[in-house]
């Protein structure tokens, strides 16, 4: 047998597979070339499928065989086919590529082989590709928003400066994307929040309730290593609202007897929009009533074209808050009529009946000087009411009374002999506290702030429990930490009697150099300035520290005063801010 043939017959054994699934196999070699030999030309080489939606992007390499002039590209078991072009820009191996548009969403495999204008072609080169489409999008997740928070508020515009706190970064993702409209000009605006930021603030937002012009559309940007397109989830709907509240809360027990009506205007509310509930309209409220923020109590209101719905727990007694009667909302006037009821443990229960309009305040609000101390800002500052006690360094105690033009008058003198002790303060009816690290006094005072009369040595032999700050909770507990930064309480009753044991609340408060107790709530500033609010009930369960100021490190000083906070500077200047712990408290 001639060489030739023998060498025909080789070839056509080895290549047996590919002549079955080619549908043309005359024009896979060349019969003879030159001196007779079969020759391939030089295959796709390095051949990869990135990823797109309704789309996938082939890339390969061109050896350096002058005689190739296109790629066939077959798919969808050679149903179908594209003919791509080679246009050889320089010598030796050159990169090639091809999108392939309007696929279907699937996995699909392609089958690709180079040809020059005679027919010859190349051995085949397969690589297997995913095109995603709607339903691999929904299996993406959107990055959480941990937490919104209103800055800052116009209430002329009705507009917001907004602070998104993410929650962890997704694996995949780059951004999320923020879409809103701003208020004041109707400007259609996106923001991209890459994944390494924590927060990102947004301006100009408006405060309707619900309407799709102040809503903000929050969707994540993926792009994968095999991907060449961004896929970007469906658009989740976000929204913070403030609110001016006013209404009623009729109180009853447990049989049903009513036992006292309290009035109540001009409470600041914030609405949160759910935005895990994509079913249903419905929205977080922060406050039952006039009621502070209270950790374990979920408000929420769901929204039915203009009917609402009311439902939550107060005060993680479940399933305690429920309709009373009809809630309605009336978006022109962004108004909302709320008739509530809300249990309690003993069984007594609250029904209040409210409005809500928008927001009538802008804030932040500036603080009001209210006093100069000079360099007379040592020692214990306290209120009672609206007035304010200083124990000065060489332990004299003075009062300042809070008159009609929203500042101190000049010092009244009380009495001396307090100084030394690591902390004093006042507790409603009418007893001031000292605590020198081993006791604690109680002084009795009426109401032309006159001492009448001081027990000593009351809890004598403290110094083994090392407290280094003693606060007022209420008026029937103390609050502590130690030198642990264990934060404890000690009930009080009436009669000056201590109620039960040191109880630990929680721990990590070393980490705060000012407590304020304040309300159903506590207000810590951080060695770093930044001011928290954490939530605590009157079974001392305390909620998470919620960041709402920085700053703060400014004063070297802040107290209370009713809901009012007072704050000294070290030049001595006494700040008086009408304070509301769901707001922002950036200090300049």
């Amino acid at each position: 047998m001639k060489k030739t043939n023998i060498l025909f017959f080789i070839l056509l054994t080895l290549s047996s597979l590919w002549f079955i699934q080619c549908d043309d196999m005359d024009n896979l070699y060349r019969d003879y070339i030159d001196q007779g030999e079969r020759i391939y030309l030089g295959k796709p080489d390095s051949l990869i499928a990135m990823s797109g939606v309704g789309r996938i992007k082939l890339k390969w390499c061109v050896n350096a065989d002058p005689k190739i002039e296109e790629t066939i590209v077959y798919w969808n078991l050679r149903q179908d086919s594209v003919v791509k072009t080679f246009q050889r820009d320089e010598k030796g191996i050159q990169a090639d590529s091809l999108i392939i548009e309007n696929l279907a969403e699937g996995l699909y495999t392609f089958e690709l082989f180079n040809r020059n204008k005679r027919g010859e072609r190349s051995l085949m080169s397969t690589v297997q590709g995913q095109v995603y489409g709607e339903n691999y999008i929904a299996t993406l997740k959107n990055r959480t928003v941990t937490s919104m928070q209103i800055l800052s508020f116009d209430k002329e515009k009705q507009s917001a400066d907004i602070e998104i706190v993410w929650g962890p970064r997704l694996n995949g993702s780059l951004f999320s994307k923020i879409s809103y409209k701003k208020r004041s000009s109707g400007e259609y605006v996106e923001v991209l929040a890459s994944n390494d930021q924590n927060s990102t603030m947004i301006y100009d937002v408006g405060n309707r309730l619900n309407h799709p012009d102040d809503l903000i559309q929050i969707s994540t940007l993926y792009q994968f290593e095999s991907s060449f397109d961004l896929l970007e989830t469906s658009s989740r709907k976000e929204q913070i609202c403030v609110f001016t509240t006013s209404g009623v809360r009729t109180d009853y027990n447990s049989s049903g007897v009513e036992t006292g009506k309290i009035k109540f205007d001009n409470i600041i509310k914030i609405l949160r929009r759910v935005s895990s509930l994509s079913s249903s309209v419905a929205y977080d409220c922060n406050r039952v009533a006039e009621a502070s923020s209270l950790s374990n109590t979920l408000f929420r209101l769901f929204l039915n074209e203009n009917e609402l719905s009311i439902d939550g727990y107060f005060n993680g007694l479940l399933n305690t808050i429920s309709s009373n009667g009809i809630n309605s909302f009336f978006p022109n006037d962004q108004k909302l009529t709320l008739n509530y009821k809300y249990k309690r443990s003993s069984g007594a229960y609250s029904i209040v009946e409210e409005e809500y309009f928008p927001a009538n305040i802008s804030f932040p609000v500036m603080p009001l000087k209210v006093y100069v101390f000079g360099e007379n800002i040592n020692g214990h500052f306290f209120t009672k009411g609206d007035d304010l006690i200083h124990v000065d360094q060489n332990g004299d105690m003075w009062v300042y009374r809070f008159n009609e033009n929203q500042s101190f008058g000049e010092p009244a003198f009380m009495t001396t002999g307090w100084g030394g002790f690591t902390s004093v303060f006042y507790l409603p009816n009418n007893r001031i506290f000292r605590y020198d690290g081993n006791r604690v006094d109680i002084a009795t005072i009426n109401e032309n702030y006159e001492i009448t009369s001081l027990a000593w040595w009351v809890g004598a032999g403290w110094a083994p429990l090392a407290i280094n700050r003693l606060m007022p909770f209420k008026d029937f507990a103390l609050i502590m930490t130690n030198s642990s930064g264990v934060l404890l309480k000690l009930g009080i009753n009436a009669n000056n009697g201590w109620v039960g044991g040191f109880d630990s609340i929680a721990s990590g408060f070393s980490v705060y150099k000012k407590i304020i107790p304040f309300d159903n709530s506590i207000l810590a500033i951080d060695n770093s300035g930044d001011l928290w609010h954490m939530t605590l009930s009157d079974n001392f369960e305390l909620g998470n520290p919620v960041k709402i100021g920085s700053g703060w490190n400014k004063y070297i000083n802040v107290i209370r005063q009713g809901t009012a906070l007072l704050a000294i500077d070290a030049y001595g200047d006494m700040w008086r801010y009408e304070f509301n712990p769901d707001l922002s408290w950036n200090v300049e």
